[in-house]
């Protein structure tokens, strides 16, 4: 599974990033913004839910927009995770 760290659509099908598309079907990135999902970003992600249900998005923003608050909480999340 991989997900795109701009808006955090899922490619739950995905397995190899061979398969990936050539830019997300929710927010149109390129295919270098996808990273290879696993157990140890849930917690970051979740993290980003959080954040997100307390500082939404403004009643109808649109959640798939690269500056919208919830795909902020999300990439802030995911390079959390992926910081060595």
């Amino acid at each position: 599974m991989f997900v795109c760290s701009a808006c955090g659509f899922l490619f739950e099908d995905v397995k190899t990033d061979g398969e990936l598309p050539d830019e997300c079907p929710n927010c149109t990135a390129s295919p270098d913004k996808f990273i290879a999902y696993d157990k140890k970003l849930e917690a970051w992600v979740k993290k980003a839910v959080v954040q997100h249900v307390q500082f939404p998005d403004e009643e109808g923003a649109d959640l798939r927009a690269a500056n919208s608050a919830l795909s902020s909480h999300i990439r802030f999340a995911l390079v959390g995770a992926t910081k060595k």
